[in-house]
């Protein structure tokens, strides 16, 4: 299962985690993990390359897998669209396929 995790800080998201294998397929062939992996890649490409977040911590390691990004509550605002959208996204990939994906959420 895969379990994508949503940091808020005082309400406000500050970070996107990715861990797992969603189970669905053999790796290579699993459309689910391909998705959830996707929109982590474009949120940290579209983060560091569009958005030019400086601050921006990125954390990979393919072995896990895991993809976790995190930025400061003060860039939210500026990059609310793009992160509200992979949150988004995130969910409804969850509530869709509820056996292979699960969402929690982390106040820090």
């Amino acid at each position: 299962m895969i379990a994508v995790k949503l940091y808020y800080q005082d309400k406000t998201l500050t970070g996107i985690e990715s861990r797992g294998h969603s189970g669905y397929s053999q790796r290579g062939s699993d459309i689910i993990c391909a998705a959830v992996s996707t929109l982590m890649q474009a949120l940290v490409l579209g983060l560091e390359d569009i958005a030019k977040v400086q601050s921006l911590h990125v954390d990979a390691d393919e072995r896990v897998p895991v993809i976790r990004a995190t930025w400061p509550v003060s860039e939210q605002k500026r990059i609310s669209l793009l992160t509200d959208t992979a949150a988004a996204s995130l969910k409804q990939i969850a509530h869709e396929n509820p056996k292979y994906v699960k969402i929690s959420t982390e106040e820090i």
